[in-house]
């Protein structure tokens, strides 16, 4: 039985050697990692709506086929949740110190160094508008994560989304 099991170990290593290895560089978050002000990808309006109460519906994009519409929703002026077909939530971002955090405590204004110490290095980076975002995935599909806004080495913004 032993030696089956090291065959088995061994045809999984030689696979994902043959497949050009396993990836080092992502930190791949856990599923409860992508979480903001509690709420994660997925939730419903209703659930948000029992703790934060109404929300504004700022913009409304329809589709021709209703459960694919794009509504915003805002909290103040540093909330922002998109939700496809107006039931679930697929995106939340804050973009102020409000008190909005993800589940290991990190929040707008902090220094970007905790992000390392909290989730690892970062999956992937990109700059958009003078902001670098830093990136920390599910999955290396890249469907779902944290999306971090850094400027002068401070957290500027976070979201956490799942692909819509």
């Amino acid at each position: 039985m032993f030696k089956k099991i090291i065959a088995a170990m061994a045809a999984v290593s030689g696979l994902a050697f043959a497949m050009g290895g396993i990836p080092d560089s992502y930190a791949l978050v856990p599923v409860d990692a992508v979480e903001l002000g509690g709420l994660r990808p997925e939730y419903t309006l209703e659930y948000m709506k029992s703790i934060y109460g109404e929300p504004t519906l700022e913009d409304y994009k329809p589709c021709d086929l209703p459960a694919f519409s794009k509504y915003e929703y805002k909290y103040g002026d540093s909330v922002s949740i998109i939700s496809v077909g107006g039931k679930i939530i697929v995106d939340i971002h804050t973009s102020a110190d409000n008190g909005w955090t993800t589940p290991a405590g990190i929040a707008v204004g902090m220094d970007k160094s905790v992000l390392q110490d909290a989730y690892g290095k970062e999956d992937d980076t990109f700059q958009d508008k003078g902001i670098l975002y830093y990136q920390y995935f599910v999955h290396p599909s890249r469907m779902s994560g944290l999306s971090f806004g850094i400027k002068n080495d401070k957290i500027v913004s976070i979201t956490a989304y799942m692909d819509q």
